[in-house]
């Protein structure tokens, strides 16, 4: 597979498909996308409650954006959570910087963690293999 292209619709594939099994998984999913340069205001913002929604949690999932896409994809067990977070940043159209975490606490908690996440901002900074740009000082700073 020499073709970057062909590369880049592999990894969309493997990737969209992980998040959609992990999100028939979940209780609540939250998308975020951010562009790097205003990290305080988010570009999109999607939450999406399997009780509202009456069943599995179905995810539509597109890589043609330019920023930093993150999905929190959130399991509750009574007063309490376990949540995955995936964090995709796509610069000119090229995968530059992918991370996964997971976390967990005390459900009343999770709206904050989500709201309050400096793990975002943290991830892209740090860059990525294929990231040969500069941030703004305004992004840096806003990681701080």
């Amino acid at each position: 597979m020499q073709d970057p292209q062909e590369m880049k619709a592999v990894m969309a594939d493997l990737i969209a498909r992980e998040l959609r099994r992990l999100a028939m998984l979940s209780d609540i999913v939250v998308y975020t996308l951010y562009d790097p340069e205003m990290p305080d205001d988010p570009l999109d913002f999607t939450l999406l409650d399997r009780e509202e929604i009456g069943g599995d949690i179905e995810l539509d999932i597109d890589f043609t954006f330019e920023g930093v896409a993150l999905w929190y994809l959130c399991r509750r067990d009574g007063d309490a959570f376990k949540a995955k977070k995936i964090l995709i940043q796509i610069r000119d159209g090229r995968f530059v910087h992918g991370q996964v975490g997971d976390f967990d606490g005390f459900w009343d908690e999770f709206p904050q963690y989500v709201s309050e996440d400096r793990w975002v901002r943290s991830a892209v900074l740090q860059g990525g293999v294929n990231d040969d740009s500069e941030f703004s000082d305004q992004f840096a700073a806003a990681a701080e």
